[in-house]
């Protein structure tokens, strides 16, 4: 096919008719091509197992006695350039000529491929022509798994790439670091099939009215691109800045010498280089790979954060359960631009794991580049089942961090609760730390939890019963013996005569005489503790008649 370079293009839809046209002979060869091999099959095959295995016998045994290559990607002795300079030259002549082509120009902003344009056209061509969908249907085949009027990634491979080392690489660009995945203009559309070969492509609204405009213009490009810009914007490393110290670790002595050398390792090569003026070769100053093993809550993040402090830095943190596997290459960007000196990856079985969420090539990159960044890479798992072996033996070091022990439990019972919150002398610390098999993050969650239980019920401080509360609702039932009411730490309430007897009737009291040697000494009135204490009911010890006066007061009178 060849064309004027001279004249360049009037308009948008002239230039997509040119490279239609091209596609239709594309196809048009596919197509014959595919007829010709399922003639020469159906010949020679007499059963559905022959048909199956053809791409293994049909080199062999052909009418024409030549070798027939696997698919459609065969060698070829020279490359036809003729078309694309041809139409290279004719997109220059309109853009000097002020006609702006949407296919080119989106190209050029994103710095497409050659593979990338075409699949966009083949993706386009079925939103302007039902044909291109018959075709498509057509040379996927009758075995595919799904019928869709959509190119799948298998076809634009075969028909694309003219060889093994162009499929390779145009499938790696695709699905790892294409701008058209990363901008969501292009998505792999979901469908019920076990390859992502057969997975359909599909182009997003906006793209495919932006190029199938009558004039478009460098606005609606970048209005195009802007709201997948901004939905990039949100980055996925979190970045803090940590307080924490060794102090704050409630660790084996052994898991804290651990955490400890992987810090002398980086603090080393600093202290060697200023006192000592020793220049390492650059081979030598490697960082440091550790895979941190242990349940949740066992402190593998707080040791991250001492880790950091220690090295007098900010954490850069990213939880792969949160985040989608389409994010990775972002996230992996974001790394490689950042260049953490402390990097903890948590559920990184996500990428240890059996599950191929990451290819092997892409995460032994990552394990290259983060060691020549010279610093700390923490990657957190729960289950040491999760991570393969092989990632297991690549890693520099292995820290397993086991549950507390009790008297570990005591200590993390006590520094649970906040400075400012009141706690009750009753507490049973030591029961606590032996009863309730827990991790220190949930001994952390149970103690806020039983500090919002005595607040809620307005008590003056937190008891062991709130405590306790929190742990039947938790399904951990605490067996201890509750402390009686009358035994708490709180200021008894007075009884007054008035309250203790309402109905009782006013009786008089005695006049009051100067006492005498003669007179017996008066009994002393008993406190309120005395009477409530003594044997005898309260109202019946008040209601009771005054004493009578003697018989020498009688004579007196």
């Amino acid at each position: 096919m060849t064309i004027d370079p001279s004249d360049g293009f009037t308009d948008n839809w002239a230039y997509l008719r040119t490279e239609l046209r091209w596609l239709d002979q594309v196809l048009m060869l596919a197509v014959a091509r595919q007829r010709k091999e399922t003639h020469e099959v159906e010949r020679v095959a007499q059963s559905k197992a022959d048909r199956a295995t053809s791409a293994w016998w049909k080199g062999i045994i052909t009418t024409e006695g030549k070798v027939v290559y696997d698919e459609h990607r065969q060698p070829q002795s020279g490359v036809k350039t003729n078309y694309q300079q041809q139409l290279e030259g004719k997109i220059q002549t309109s853009s000097r000529r002020g006609i702006m082509l949407a296919l080119p120009a989106l190209c050029d902003r994103l710095q497409l491929t050659l593979f990338e344009k075409n699949l966009v056209l083949m993706s386009l061509a079925p939103e302007v022509n039902r044909r291109y969908a018959r075709l498509y249907r057509y040379l996927q085949g009758d075995d595919a798994p799904v019928k869709t009027d959509l190119p799948t990634l298998d076809l634009v491979l075969r028909l694309m790439c003219r060889n093994d080392h162009e499929w390779r690489s145009a499938r790696h660009r695709l699905v790892s670091s294409s701008p058209l995945i990363q901008l969501n203009l292009l998505e792999f559309a979901s469908q019920p099939v076990d390859s992502s070969l057969n997975s359909p492509l599909k182009l997003s609204m906006p793209v495919i009215n932006y190029l199938l405009a009558e004039q478009p213009t460098q606005d609606a490009l970048e209005t195009l691109l802007q709201p997948s810009s901004s939905a990039k914007q949100p980055a996925l490393l979190r970045r803090s800045t940590v307080t924490a110290d060794w102090s704050d670790l409630i660790l084996p002595e052994s898991v804290q010498s651990a955490l400890q050398y992987l810090v002398q390792q980086i603090q080393g090569q600093t202290e060697a280089e200023k006192f000592w003026g020793v220049q390492f070769p650059k081979e030598l100053l490697l960082g440091t790979i550790a895979l941190l093993m242990g349940e949740a809550g066992t402190g593998k993040t707080l040791a991250a954060e001492v880790i950091a402090r220690s090295l007098q830095t900010s954490l850069s943190s990213i939880d792969l359960a949160l985040v989608e596997p389409e994010t990775y290459p972002q996230l992996l960007q974001e790394i490689a631009d950042q260049a953490p000196s402390v990097l903890l990856v948590k559920s990184a079985q996500c990428w240890l794991g059996r599950s191929e969420l990451i290819s092997p090539v892409t995460l032994r990159q990552f394990f290259a580049q983060r060691r020549q960044v010279g610093g700390v890479t923490l990657l957190s798992v729960h289950q040491p089942a999760a991570v393969q072996v092989q990632w297991r033996q690549a890693v520099d070091q292995v820290v397993k961090f086991p549950m507390p022990q009790p008297t570990d439990r005591l200590l993390l019972w006590q520094r649970a609760f906040p400075p400012s919150v009141p706690l009750s002398l009753a507490i049973d610390w030591n029961l606590l730390a032996t009863q309730v098999m827990a991790s220190g993050g949930e001994i952390v969650k149970l103690a806020h939890a039983a500090v919002l239980r005595a607040a809620a019920t307005g008590a003056e401080q937190v008891e062991m019963s709130h405590i306790a509360e929190v742990l039947a609702q938790q399904g951990k039932p605490l067996k201890y013996q509750a402390e009686p009411s009358s035994t708490r730490k709180t200021k008894p309430k007075r009884t007054s005569a008035k309250s203790a007897r309402p109905s009782a009737p006013k009786t008089s009291r005695p006049e009051t005489v100067p006492p005498s040697s003669e007179s017996p000494t008066p009994e002393p009135q008993p406190e309120p503790e005395a009477i409530e204490s003594s044997s005898e009911p309260p109202i019946e010890r008040l209601t009771k008649k005054p004493r009578k006066p003697t018989s020498k007061r009688k004579a007196a009178s």
